[in-house]
Order: structure tokens, then sequence, then C-alpha cells
């Protein structure tokens, strides 16, 4: 038996796998904020309780968590120092030594995580191949330390310059926090990111350091309760890469799992995507508190190093603190179930980014919260069942949803309750479309040409409307589609992603050095993996590099052939170059150099077997599966239709019904406007089609 454990802003699923990977038992608990770990534990007592499992027959928990995006955002990390290269004191706020906005005089930039008089320099300095210029100053590097400790701080990152090529001073340093400061906990820059480009690699150096402490106590925290509970397997964390790792690394590096549950939703979409014959794919996972899309190629989601997190402006690109760390690419919209709804200072209807979370929740929850949210709009329309949320276990106050939306909604703008409630739906969706549309456009793709897979919350509630506004025709809505995210973790192989900077002309190319690079990753890797119970054999290399025309100043992702690196492959990277730069931008240019910067190798192991192929054909009849009718809204008609709602869990394959329909299940409702319709596949995937 294996589990599969997503903690998000709002709920906490729970997915638990049977040894032959076909049956799936799904569990959903609200979030405890204060400590995420409670709830994760709560959750995986009452599903193993339900199911009447015993701990000890769990062989695997993988783990997913916004902890720390959340630390991040919210800026509850350790209190960290920075000790630099002489001169580099001000890297973090000097950054790019570029505005965001140009336009904007009252202009925010993002607020390092360390504070200046926090920063410290020392004296070294290593030219650019990484021969030693100056000594690191043993003297300054001790009286550095001495100091930080005197200001109470809890974890150190050292950035020098060019490490990346030699790392011989920031071992030094090492040892001299070891012995001056033992009790510290220390990120280095040559091990979190050993690559090219001072500023992304010292903020993300501090990043890991802000974080360290945070997750190695969380991770200690929970690895004990689950101990006392009577697990007795292995656990390890879903990377935002799309792996996962034993939590030694995650204890390491937690930056790297900056967004491992968005990452894992993206990795179950695109096994859903492929049972069902898909390869381009819209992925839209929709919670309590965010939405996140992805674009899924050839079956496989797109990663990118161009990352940010804690954004000053939520869609401004360079407003965030950059995590030069493989993420899978998506872009995150302030719009879930409990994004509140609220009037400008203009008094136009807005919803999120702000969500009621949790805890106090929508209005609906009746836990306190008294704010309107996408929730309590669609209880109103009649999506969801009041007496049927989360399966019966907890019910909605529908009066509460009315008086919130009605109180800060409908009666300042003069509307009545269901044109509010439509206002806020219709709000939400075009936020989502919106910045979907964009992101699409971005890469160069069309929208309509793609396949959406609808999970999570409230994500099969809104794939209709934003499908329609996309263009999108086809719908993939996978059983258990609220608490999806969850069975990503167990899909998703053991891997582990490194990279190395060497900067050359393509022509220019030493393929002994490139060798040398490759091996050292390599075997660093296997390491790793060999630690998480993965043998050689079973290992998959994939090798990469970033490559630009020489004089730009962005890299585009090229394969690498595996095996020896040799002078004849020099052609077949050329090639490849051509055909990957020609695909993003339409065109080649003739006669310019090509130069790589970084080196990248993703060691993979074997990846989970699920077959979840119904062996047996069921019931066809969809009738059998009827719950009976309620008035829900619909814009095509302007009014509520009286609405056939169907059970999720009784329609089997080969059930085909039309729509307007509501299939509800425990985690997760599902509605169908006029003009659609739908079948279940053999393996129980619902699969809508928009007329």
């Amino acid at each position: 038996m294996n589990v599969g454990i997503d903690i998000g802003g709002t709920f906490t699923d729970i997915i638990l796998l049977d040894d032959a990977g076909k049956r799936i038992k799904a569990g959903k608990i609200l979030t405890t904020p204060d400590d995420p770990s409670v709830g994760a534990l709560e959750g995986l007592r009452a599903l193993l309780s339900e199911t009447e499992i015993r701990p000890e027959r769990l062989e695997k928990i993988i783990h997913g968590t916004t902890l720390v995006a959340n630390a991040l955002i919210e800026r509850r990390g350790a209190k960290t120092g920075l000790i630099v290269t002489k001169g580099f004191r001000d890297i973090l706020e000097i950054g790019r030594e570029k505005r965001y906005d140009v336009y904007d005089i009252f202009l925010e930039m993002p607020k390092p995580l360390v504070p200046r008089i926090w920063r410290k320099e020392v004296a070294e300095r290593l030219s650019a191949d990484g021969r030693v210029i100056i000594s690191l100053n043993l003297e300054e590097a001790a009286r550095a330390v001495d100091q930080l400790r005197e200001e109470g701080i809890e974890a150190i990152a050292v950035c020098f310059l060019h490490s990346f090529r030699n790392a011989e001073h920031e071992l030094l340093m090492e040892r001299i926090i070891s012995e001056r400061a033992p009790e510290m906990f220390v990120s280095l820059s040559h091990q979190v990111i050993p690559e090219i480009r001072e500023y992304e690699r010292t903020c993300t150096t501090a990043a890991n350091a802000y974080t360290q402490p945070l997750m190695t106590r969380y991770l200690h925290r929970i690895e004990d309760r689950l101990a006392r509970l009577g697990f007795k397997g292995k656990f390890f964390v879903m990377l935002s890469s799309g792996g996962t790792a034993h939590p030694d690394t995650a204890r390491r590096f937690p930056v790297r799992i900056v967004e491992s549950g968005p990452a894992a939703g993206a990795i179950a979409a695109s096994f859903f995507g492929h049972l069902a014959g898909e390869k381009r794919l819209l992925s839209f996972d929709m919670g309590g508190t965010t939405a996140k899309t992805c674009l899924i190629e050839e079956g496989e989601p797109r990663l990118t190093t161009d990352f940010e997190v804690a954004k000053v402006y939520r869609f401004k690109k360079g407003s965030g603190l950059p995590i030069r760390l493989p993420v899978i690419e998506m872009i995150e919209i302030g719009a879930g179930g409990g994004s509140i709804a609220h009037l400008d200072s203009m008094g136009l209807l807005k919803v999120g980014p702000q969500s009621a979370g949790a805890y106090p929740g929508p209005a609906c929850y009746g836990l306190s919260g008294q704010e309107p949210t996408v929730t309590d709009a669609d209880l109103l329309l009649g999506y969801l069942d009041a007496d049927f949320f989360l399966g019966g276990k907890m019910a909605l106050d529908k009066a509460k949803a009315e008086k919130s939306i009605n109180e800060i909604i409908a009666r300042p703008l003069g509307l009545d309750l269901v044109q509010a409630a439509w206002g806020i739906h219709q709000v939400v969706n075009e936020n989502m479309a919106n910045a979907a549309r964009i992101h699409v456009v971005e890469k160069g793709e069309d929208a309509a040409s793609y396949t959406m897979v609808a999970f999570g919350g409230a994500g099969p509630v809104h794939a209709h409307g934003l499908c329609q506004r996309l263009g999108i025709k086809k719908i993939i809505c996978p059983l258990r589609a609220g608490v999806i995210s969850a069975l990503g973790f167990l899909i998703a192989p053991l891997s582990f992603d490194m990279v190395r900077s060497y900067v050359c002309r393509l022509d220019m190319l030493v393929p002994q050095l490139v060798n040398k690079i490759f091996r050292e990753m390599e075997q660093q890797g296997m390491g790793l993996l060999k630690d998480a119970g993965v043998e050689k054999d079973q290992v998959l290399s994939i090798r990469t590099a970033d490559m630009r025309y020489q004089g730009q100043g962005h890299e585009i992702v090229v394969p690498i052939p595996g095996g020896e690196f040799a002078s004849q492959h020099l052609e077949l990277i050329q090639e490849y170059f051509d055909i990957h730069y020609k695909r993003l931008y339409h065109r080649t240019i003739p006669n310019t150099p090509v130069e790589a910067l970084n080196w990248r190798v993703t060691l993979q192991g074997p990846r989970p077997k699920i077959n979840l192929r119904m062996d047996q054909p069921g019931r066809l009849e969809p009738s059998a599966a009827l719950k009976g009718t309620r008035p829900v809204y619909f814009s095509q008609v302007g009014e509520f239709v009286s609405t056939k709602v169907y059970d999720r869990t009784r329609l089997l394959q080969g059930a085909k019904f039309s729509g307007p329909a509501v299939v509800e299940e425990r985690e997760s409702t599902l509605v169908m406007g006029p003009a659609t319709s739908a079948v279940i596949d053999d393996y129980l995937n619902l699969l809508v089609t928009l007329e």
C-alpha cells in the first residue's frame, strides 16, 4: 500500500493506492494552518480507519507541501545571514538592475530575505575560470561568523564569486562556520545551484538557507508522528521538477520543493491524458486557494528554471524572488473556491487574490467567515449541494452564503442574489481564462488545440466555463478529481536534477571537459538515488544544455546525446539547437556562433506501475447513477434549469449522457452546461465534449 499526501492552502488531500496499483481510496480534510502535519496525520488516520488498513502495511508515503512557498511569501523563515565576496554585499538589492514596470514611478521591488545588517563581506576572489586570485581571508571569515552568531542568526548562506567553477573557498568557509557556530544551518551556493549569474545564485541560496531550519523541523515532526502512528515504510518528498526524493534531500535543499504540490498535479494530468490518448493538454487544477494551469506537450509537462516566488504583483514577471532551479512550468492564479469577492475603490466587482483559506473559510462553511467567496456563489447557483459537500461530512450553510453575498455584493450594486452570485462566478472564470490565454500565447500556441484535464476541489465546477472562453472542445475529468494531485505523488519517479556552468562556443568546446562535468554530476546523482533505494541499472539519465546565439541574453534548452561526448556530436547538437530555436521563434540566425552556458542532468528511477483499467465491463445505463434533479443556473438559458444529478462512483465504463448535468462525488463536483455530451472510458475517466 502506498500513500500520497498533498497539503494545500485550504484542504489536505490523501490518496491510498493498493499494491497492484489498481484500487484507490481517497480522503480530504481541512488543512491545519498552524501546523500542516497535524491535519495530514488526522486525515491519514481517518482514511486508514475507514479502509481498515493498519499503518504497518503501508510501504511508501510521498508528501508534498506549500510550506516553503508560504514561508517565502509570508516571510516566516529563519533569521538568516549571508556571507559574500568583498564588494558584493548589496547584490540582493542591485539584482538585475532592471525595472519590471518602466512606467510605474512608485515601483516596489521584492524585499531581500536577508537584511543588509546580516550580510557580511570577506576578502577572497576567483577568476571566471576558477583560478584563485585572492585567497580567503581566514580572520575576516571567522569575524563574520562571530558577528552573525552574536546576532542570533540560525542559518547562513555562502555565495562567493565564481564558486561554481571552484568550490575551495566555500568549503573552507563551511569548515570555519562548523568550528565557530556548529549549531547553524549552512547553504553553499555551489551545492544549491552551481550555475552562472550571481544574483540568481545568491537569491536561490539565500532562500534555501532561509527555509532550511523550518523544513528540517517540519520533516522531523511529521516523520516522528508517522513513526508513532506505526508507519515503518519509506517516506519521500515531492520535488518542484516533478520527481520525488529522500527527505534528507529536502532538508538540505528545501528550495527544491517550493512548488511540490502543483507539480504533482501536472504529473497526474499528463498520466490521465496518456490514458485518454491525448498528448496536448492544458492541466487545470483549481483548489480552495489558487488555480494552476500547465501546458503538457507530447505527454510531458514543460520545465523551466526561470521561476519566481513571493511576487510583489502576482502577474508581473520580475517582481518576485528568482529561484533558479528546475520547476514544472505553470501559472498560478489567485482564484480558488475560497477567493474573496469584493468591490474595489471604483465600485467594481473583483474576486481574489485574497482567500478565506481553511479558516475562517467561506461564509457557507459556518466557521466565522463573513466575506463572500467563489464557493458561496457556486452554492447559490446550484452547482454545489449543501448536504453533500465532502460527501455529506461537511454541511454548507446556504443562508450564511446568501447573507454575505447580499450585504457585500448584491445590495451595493443593486443586483439580486442570483445576479451577484453569477457575477462572482463569471469574474473568476474570466480571471482564469485571461491568465491561461496569455500563458498559452506566450508559448506560441493556440489554447483551442488543447484538451483540458480538470481536477482539484473546484476545477470540475469551473472547467466548462473556462473551456467556453478558451475555445477548448474536450475535457478529461478523472475519477476522484478533487484529490488527484495526491495521486501525482505516486506516479512520479524518484529523480534528481543537477547543473554545472561551462560557458563556451559550440565550435570551441572541449569534449573531455564536458564528459568530466557529466560524469561528476551523474556520480553525485547516482549516490542520492542509491540512498533512496534505486539501483544503478534502473536509472535513466537525461542530458540537456542551456544554449543561445552568442550575444543573446536568454537561452533555450537543447537535448544532449547520452554516452561519451565527442567532437562528432557537435553537428548533431547544432541541429537540435536549430530545430528547437525555430520551433520557438520561427527562424534561425545564419552565420552566428552558438554558445552553451549550463549543462544539466536529470537522473530518474523507474516509474511506479499503476493500472487503473477496469477488468470487467460495468453497467452502461447512466440512469443507474441518477440521484435526482435540482435547479441549476446556466447563463446560456438565463435562468435555473431542472438538471439531472449523477453519482460519479456509479457511472461505469461505456455510460453516455448529455448536458446540462451535474456529476457529484465526495471530493468534487463536475458541472456540464447545455450542448455538451459525456462518456465514461475504460479507466473511469469522464470525457466531456463541448458541441
